[in-house]
C-alpha cells in the first residue's frame, strides 16, 4: 500500500510539476500578446497621425492655392478700378480747372 501511496504523492508532485510549467507559459503568452497588441495599436495610431497631416496639408495646399487666386482677382480688379479712376479724373481735370478758375474770378457758373 505504501508504494501506491508513493505513487500516488509522485504523479501529483509531477502533476503540480506541470500545472505550474502550464501557468508559466501561459503568463508568457499573455505578456507576448499584450506586447504584440500595444505595439499595433502604436503602429496604427502612427499611420492615422500620418494621414491625418497629410490630409491636413493637402486641403493648407488648397486653401492657399485659393486665397492665392483670388488676390489675384481682388488686384486685377484694384487695377482696373484704379485705371477708371485715374481715367476719369483726367477727364474731368480740365472741367474743374475752368470751374475754379471761373469761381476765383467771381464768375457764376
Amino acid at each position: 500500500m505504501s508504494s501506491a501511496i508513493e505513487e500516488t504523492v509522485k504523479a501529483l508532485v509531477e502533476f503540480e510539476s506541470e500545472l505550474a510549467r502550464a501557468k508559466a507559459e501561459a503568463s508568457d503568452a499573455k505578456h507576448r500578446v499584450t506586447k504584440d497588441a500595444a505595439d499595433w495599436a502604436e503602429a496604427a495610431k502612427a499611420a492615422a497621425i500620418s494621414r491625418a497631416q497629410e490630409i491636413a496639408s493637402q486641403r493648407v495646399a488648397k486653401a492657399k492655392e485659393d486665397a492665392e487666386e483670388e488676390a489675384g482677382r481682388i488686384k486685377k480688379k484694384g487695377e482696373s478700378d484704379l485705371r477708371a479712376f485715374e481715367s476719369s479724373i483726367s477727364k474731368h481735370r480740365s472741367e474743374a480747372a475752368k470751374l475754379v478758375a471761373s469761381r476765383l474770378l467771381g464768375e457764376t457758373g
